[in-house]
């Protein structure tokens, strides 16, 4: 059937494009009111399900009226949903005119990459990366509820939207931190039985602070360094640690690598005080080759409500795994020897981190690119699952082996790739121990540390 339009702009035939690609900023939330039916985008029935239709609606003040653009550089954005923090693509990453626009998790599909610039009117054109097509009201609709899809440039107003700048961040900013300690890549936060927090990251670093707040540099995370590292590392570098406090000692997990690399290796190391001069090298916990189907990279650990101990660890295109520990030794059970894989995405997956709540164990994970200062694109995922094991699935139902993963944190203002996260359970709840790039420091690693909030069916949000 020939489509037709019920848009009066078709009898003047307005041009559709006349300007460049424009920046539009991550500070704020955005209302994206649509010019012919003055109707906002939003969720179908506010759904969290992934794959829910896009629709219009009057604007009633719900969370799923509100946008937020992510930079992704060259112009393009992931558009996020700010009541379900899934992104804006196409049915299918279809290039086909009349193709519905719905939500889905952040997959890394082109289908999700956005660009807008300006029509002559001065109103807004948003351009699907993917299919060169504009998102669009079906039909130059004006009823709630009406079908947003993607069409090639026909000159409709349906195709014209303005961005209603709310003035609202989309996240709240990390709390207050200072001092010598707060640049750090990887950031694990541990509270001894005096109610100091040890600060270790990326790069060997080790931080004191007495309050949440003012960090101070206390030399190395780990020394001595062990010989054997040589084997993967040309450079006295340990990434990612964590630790734990079990059998009334400090038990350092660590990874060595070379970038890029997934000749690696999980080494352990242990002592009585978290800032020893010298910790007791237990060896490698568990490593891999070229050749092995997962990368021996980003530990974290965990105790099950059985009283299991499990490490977490894995990056990139081969994704998240889990092994079980023996709790005497520390290495790997040599009872279960199961490598489980927990999650996987095309491109970039890495810094799991594994946390019990109310009856489920989450996964968060850091996505994307890591390390490129105010151009990092990193951002935090989360998913869950009643049994360690998996499978852990998003709040929209995608399994996190199949690209899911809700988002609980993404760029905003100065705060640039926000990732590598740890969690501590405090006097004053769930803490979020991250890193981001600062914006108004030339993209300088800093340390990031906000409450987390529970919605009533158990999802976290940050504080």
């Amino acid at each position: 059937m020939k489509r037709v339009l019920f848009c009066a702009a078709l009898l003047t035939a307005l041009p559709i494009l006349a300007r460049a690609q424009l920046t539009i900023s991550d500070s704020v939330e955005f209302k994206l009111k649509n010019v012919n039916s003055s109707l906002v985008l939003g969720i179908s029935g506010q759904s969290q399900t992934a794959g829910a239709n896009i629709v219009q609606w009057a604007d009633n003040g719900t969370t799923d009226h509100l946008w937020h653009f992510i930079p992704m550089g060259s112009g393009q954005y992931n558009i996020e949903n700010m009541l379900t923090h899934q992104l804006l693509g196409v049915s299918g990453a279809s290039t086909a005119n009349g193709a519905q626009i719905l939500q889905w998790a952040d997959n890394s599909t082109a289908d999700h990459l956005w660009t807008v610039s300006q029509a002559t009117d001065g109103n807004y054109l948003i351009k699907n990366v993917n299919s060169s097509k504009y998102l669009e009201v079906y039909q130059a609709s004006k009823s709630d509820t009406a079908t947003i899809d993607q069409w090639a440039s026909t000159g409709c107003t349906c195709q014209e939207w303005q961005l209603v700048n709310t003035g609202n961040s989309p996240y709240p900013n990390p709390g207050t931190v200072s001092g010598t300690g707060t640049a750090v890549h990887d950031p694990m936060l541990l509270k001894d039985g005096s109610g100091v927090y040890w600060l270790y990251g990326t790069h060997n670093t080790l931080a004191t602070s007495t309050d949440r707040v003012t960090f101070t540099s206390d030399g190395s995370a780990l020394t001595p360094i062990p010989s054997w590292w040589t084997t993967y590392s040309s450079s006295s570098d340990p990434w990612a640690p964590d630790v734990v406090y079990h059998d009334s000692k400090y038990w350092q997990y660590y990874a060595v690598s070379t970038f890029g690399t997934s000749n690696s290796a999980i080494g352990l190391a242990t002592a009585s005080t978290p800032n020893s001069t010298s910790w007791s090298d237990q060896g490698i916990v568990f490593s891999s080759t070229s050749s092995s189907s997962y990368n021996a990279i980003d530990p974290a650990e965990l105790q099950d409500t059985s009283g299991n101990w499990w490490m977490v660890f894995g990056s990139w295109s081969d994704g998240i795994h889990l092994i079980e520990l023996n709790t005497s030794t520390g290495k790997q059970s040599s009872t279960n020897t199961t490598v489980y894989h927990l999650a996987q995405r095309s491109n970039g997956l890495e810094g799991a981190f594994l946390y019990y709540y109310n009856g489920y164990y989450y996964l968060f994970a850091s996505i994307d690119a890591c390390c490129n200062g105010s151009s990092s694109t990193y951002r935090t995922i989360v998913g869950r699952s009643s049994t360690i094991t998996g499978p852990y699935l998003d709040r929209g139902g995608l399994n996190m082996l199949s690209g899911g993963g809700t988002i609980l944190i993404s760029a905003h203002s100065n705060i640039n790739g926000p990732g590598g996260a740890s969690l501590l359970t405090d006097t004053d709840g769930t803490i979020f121990v991250y890193h981001y790039y600062d914006g108004n420091n030339s993209g300088a690693p800093t340390l990031g540390i906000n409450r987390l909030g529970w919605t009533s069916d158990g999802w976290p949000y940050v504080n």
